[in-house]
């Protein structure tokens, strides 16, 4: 059995899927040498590259049925799929933590497989293994994801242990002990990441202090030793109902036999009314704020951000362009004009998490913080970085990009989009993301179009309506 229980939240700008959507385990192009592979693979990408990433697979229409108790169930049915992905989201993320119990949904996430109403532990191990061996469950900022992939034959019994866990889980103290130990083990390694570690403290200077954004995402350590299985019993009840739930199957199985078989194990499902995500927003900032602080290493890190719509925004799709005109790819402005010009830059880029609640715009690089004078002498070069790297970013207003560097950004993002869709778990994802954040599961075949259609003067308004004020965070090696 592998039960792979995890939080992969936005810390990281090596979960290269979720920039584009979604958050996984770090897998090869998740990584920063993989993603630096990956980018020189993309430059030469264009548009033609979604027929060859998807050359090969028979795509029907998407099938989206809703169940009377309020469960949306989104099949694509894909005959000649070697696999079959089950993707359910439950519209529950780090907004719903009450602020004296921040980590709970993690906690929970992490035991809902552990044992069940109906199941024991040793059982629910022999079914994992009888559907393939794998469930993974993600807990993210807007939602919580679970993922299985099995076969076609075992599909029934994948999706009897999907309802199983999601309707049933049980909290036993051994199981919620176990996820408490794996979630603060989790939570010390994530601080230990310096790209991690120094967004976290630039979130509390981009988001005002009551937003769910401006706290880490792996919670409070304090009150994670302190949670009870009756805690996370009341919180499953709360939140983990059918009018909160999507799925999505991808696949060879028939939409029928998918509606038919959810219908049979969800549809008596009594809708109970699940708080709503709020509506969460962002503010642009009215001043520049600074922060330095201190890490083991021998490397600084410096990060500049800017508060910017989220995925929900019509200029989401515009957004995406000018972060890839700002530091995605070789060509990228931050890396031709500190990486090959100045030679600056172990790690360097820039992000744009697509978070639902209102986003922001990164700017990061990884340095020695001396350089060595023609004298010996070493020289602190942090404030001489941080303000190129501002310079960079606040580029596209005062030099603002040409047609052809427009387009390069488009085709880097459609292409590498494409390329993140040649799994079918990776195809389900896309599917059920999008229905769970309320932009419908149709967005997945309308991004390329909506990327293509942007133009250059989408990214010269939006850099002057965004990129004013910055908020900086510089991690100091402490050794």
């Amino acid at each position: 059995m592998n039960l792979v229980l995890s939080w992969t939240g936005l810390l990281d700008k090596g979960s290269y899927r979720y920039i584009c959507g979604g958050g996984s385990t770090v897998s090869g192009l998740d990584t920063p040498v993989g993603m630096h592979i990956a980018r020189k693979v993309f430059l030469g990408v264009t548009g033609l590259i979604i027929c060859v990433a998807l050359s090969g697979v028979a795509v029907a229409e998407p099938v989206k049925r809703v169940l009377s108790n309020g469960m949306v169930i989104v099949v694509s049915h894909e005959p000649s799929a070697r696999v079959v992905a089950l993707e359910a989201f439950l519209k529950v993320g780090v907004w719903a933590e009450p602020e004296d119990k921040r980590g709970i949904g993690l906690l929970v996430s992490r035991s809902l497989f552990g044992s069940t109403t109906n199941e024991t532990m040793q059982t629910l191990a022999q079914e994992i293994e009888r559907v393939g061996g794998e469930i993974r469950s993600y807990w993210q900022p807007d939602y919580t994801q679970i993922s299985i992939t099995t076969t076609a034959e075992a599909f029934d019994d994948a999706a009897w242990l999907l309802a199983e866990g999601i309707k049933n889980a049980q909290f036993e103290p051994e199981v919620v002990s176990r996820a408490k130990q794996e979630t603060l083990a989790e939570a010390q390694a994530e601080r230990a990441v310096k790209f991690r570690s120094t967004f976290m403290t630039l979130r509390t200077l981009l988001y005002p202090p009551n937003h769910p954004y401006a706290y880490p995402f792996t919670g409070d350590p304090a009150y994670i030793r302190r949670a009870t299985p009756q805690d996370l019993q009341e919180f499953h009840r709360r939140f983990y109902t059918p009018d909160n739930l999507v799925i999505v199957v991808v696949g060879n199985v028939p939409a029928e036999r998918v509606v038919e078989k959810f219908t049979t194990l969800f549809g008596s499902w009594e809708t109970r009314s699940a708080m709503r995500r709020p509506h969460l927003t962002f503010n642009v900032l009215r001043e520049p704020f600074s922060k330095v602080r201190e890490q083991a290493g021998n490397t600084a890190y410096i990060m500049v951000g800017y508060p910017v719509p989220g995925i929900t925004s019509a200029e989401y799709p515009a957004l995406t362009v000018l972060d890839a005109i700002l530091g995605r790819g070789k060509s990228s402005r931050i890396f031709t004009n500190l990486r090959d010009a100045s030679g600056i830059g172990y790690e360097i880029g820039s992000f744009y998490p697509p978070l639902a609640g209102g986003s922001c715009l990164l700017g990061f690089v990884e340095i020695a913080p001396y350089r060595i004078s023609a004298a010996g002498i070493p020289v602190l070069i942090v404030d001489e970085v941080q303000k190129a790297l501002v310079q960079q970013v606040q580029s596209v207003k005062t030099d603002p990009p040409s047609e052809q560097e427009v387009e390069r950004a488009k085709k880097l993002v459609i292409g590498s989009y494409a390329l993140r869709h040649q799994r079918v778990r990776d195809r389900a994802y896309f599917l059920g993301w999008y229905e769970c954040v309320g932009l419908g599961y149709q967005f997945d075949r309308q991004f390329a179009d909506k990327i293509a259609a942007v133009k250059r003067d989408d990214i010269l308004r939006l850099a002057q309506k965004y990129l004013q004020h910055a908020a900086v965070v510089v991690t100091m090696p402490s050794d």
